[in-house]
């Protein structure tokens, strides 16, 4: 039987100036006692639970619970999947702050003329920023062959139209590289660096991996991997609108449009979706929402409890078909935390 691995830290404060440090300030020991009691029981439930490989929950910027399985630990790099088109959407979002993007309706073409070439169809010169960002480029289905491309790029914008551009949303893996190479041309440097520099490091994330294609260009659609409590500081960076230990990483405006509904989505989540993050049904003035990765990789950000969970489990077919973080983190988590809610101590 594997070991178990657990850190129930019950309140170990999210101080942006100190993330990462051993000596991370805690909260009191009333707030430490109620995490304890919301969160009994889900250590072992996660251990239950073979394809869980961490969990991270953060309740009004605190840690208020931790769980690695055995061969984990907080240092961890966890392959994250399609969580990397949600910190994508990020980093265009950044860009276009910057200047660097001129407006989510700047044209595709405008930012990558080399690919005029490559589809002759008049829909092509309507693509914009904003059709990738929202996955209604309105291109056919992918195919295989998008991995076998030696130019990512251009076999995504050189596919057939089945639509008009901003008509209908389908998952499209391509175009999130195509959305990546567009964002490496605009600000002059590769995804990774540009994270690291604009996200990554003010944010205290000192650890993450990207993966490039054949080619050596980073890839949109997956590929990053990122420790289990990074992925929740990215959670909170949304549901605090882009602010940052009194910084503005991210302008709010863009934050919330791109944890908002833009169109009703589909497969292979089959919720409503925003800027390459996905919309839960809620009736909340913010509704939850949720980057997804392949396998059961989770950032889950819920405004009105206050609360982000990062999960990270194992990547197979099998693993995404069980679904066993999602099902802890909106059969026991959620309902735990909603439950306490009333009874939170004060800041």
């Amino acid at each position: 039987m594997r070991t178990l691995s657990i850190a129930l830290l019950c309140g170990a404060l999210w101080t942006p100036a100190a993330q990462g440090a051993a000596d991370e300030p805690v909260a009191s020991a009333a707030a430490q006692d109620f995490d304890a009691r919301v969160f009994a029981g889900v250590a072992a439930q996660a251990e239950a639970l073979p394809d869980v490989r961490s969990l991270v929950a953060l309740r009004r910027g605190r840690v208020a619970f931790e769980y690695h399985r055995s061969g984990q630990d907080r240092e961890t790099l966890q392959p994250v999947e399609s969580v990397t088109k949600s910190v994508l959407s990020l980093l265009v979002g950044i860009a276009v702050a910057q200047g660097r993007i001129a407006s989510l309706d700047q044209p595709l073409l405008a930012l990558m003329p080399q690919l005029a070439d490559s589809n002759d169809d008049p829909r092509a010169k309507q693509l914009t920023v904003r059709h990738l960002l929202t996955m209604t480029a309105g291109f056919q289905g992918s195919d295989r062959r998008f991995f076998d491309a030696k130019e990512r790029a251009r076999f995504a914008m050189g596919r057939r139209f089945e639509v008009e551009p901003g008509t209908r949303f389908r998952y499209d893996n391509p175009a999130a590289d195509l959305l990546a190479a567009v964002l490496t041309q605009a600000v002059g440097e590769t995804p990774a660096a540009y994270a690291q520099r604009e996200l990554f490091t003010p944010l205290g994330i000192e650890a993450s991996d990207w993966a490039r294609d054949e080619q050596g260009r980073h890839l949109g659609f997956r590929g990053l991997a990122l420790r289990t409590r990074d992925m929740a500081r990215i959670g909170q960076l949304m549901l605090q609108r882009g602010r940052w230990d009194g910084r503005k990483l991210l302008p709010e405006d863009f934050a919330l449009q791109a944890s908002a509904r833009q169109n009703s989505g589909g497969p292979p989540v089959s919720l409503p979706f925003g800027y390459l993050w996905w919309v839960a049904p809620s009736n909340a003035a913010r509704p939850p929402f949720v980057a997804s990765g392949f396998g059961g990789q989770f950032i889950w950000v819920d405004p009105a409890l206050e609360l982000v969970i990062a999960a990270s489990s194992e990547v197979s077919p099998a693993s995404a078909q069980r679904s066993q973080a999602l099902d802890l983190i909106r059969q026991r988590i959620v309902p735990a935390v909603a439950r306490s809610q009333a009874e939170m101590p004060p800041r």
